[in-house]
């Protein structure tokens, strides 16, 4: 073999090291993803006292929904800081053996891991105690028409109701609590309608002024 089989033979290499790496690393991003999505919607959903198990949410809902974590103001402010921090102990010490260190490494992923859940937990939750309010909530209005039996508080004539989800079959309205009124211990009203005895939604959002 001459210098040019052997160049281009180190190079064919180096690009399929770079691959492999690049799908590693893509792999761990998604499982992270999916994980911060999992956990915000855990969070948000059990404010209404639904399960996220019981949704029958898709992978891809679940890593839509981690956007709201990634875009935090704490997401973004605490992974630079975690980030450089690590550089700091890495060049305090002089070396970086304990970067390289599998027990260090892991030690900081399951950290890392667990802190993310977390706060991703954290956030869903706080964005359902605002959206189960009437002055502060960002749910749609929902007008849902089909055969009112009037049972169980939950009629397909009541007009302030607020888009929930849409999923597993059924569609997740939420009636938010009027803060206005003052109340000590208001109830927050959810209800779930089978798809089946949906005739037609009207979904109403609000623009800006132009």
């Amino acid at each position: 073999m001459d210098s040019a089989d052997a160049v281009r033979a180190q190079t064919v290499s180096t690009f399929l090291d770079f691959v492999k790496r690049l799908a590693e690393i893509s792999v761990l991003l998604g499982a992270l993803l999916f994980l911060v999505g999992w956990s915000y919607l855990y969070g948000y959903y059990s404010g209404f006292g639904l399960s996220s198990d019981d949704l029958g949410l898709s992978p891809y809902q679940v890593l839509v929904h981690c956007v709201p974590v990634v875009l935090g103001t704490g997401f973004l402010v605490t992974v630079p800081i975690a980030f450089a921090a690590l550089l700091v102990i890495g060049y305090l010490s002089k070396t970086t053996w304990m970067l390289r260190e599998f027990a260090f490494i892991f030690s900081v992923a399951i950290v890392a891991l667990f802190a993310t859940s977390r706060y991703a937990t954290a956030l869903g939750r706080d964005y359902a105690v605002r959206d189960s309010f009437v002055s502060t909530t960002r749910l749609p209005y929902v007008t849902l028409e089909g055969p009112d039996d009037g049972g169980a508080g939950c009629s397909f004539g009541e007009s302030n109701y607020r888009l929930l989800l849409r999923s597993n079959g059924h569609v997740f309205v939420v009636l938010p609590v009027d803060d206005s009124v003052g109340s000590s211990a208001p109830n927050l009203r959810v209800c779930s309608f089978p798809d089946s005895r949906v005739q037609a939604l009207r979904i109403q959002v609000g623009l800006r002024e132009r």
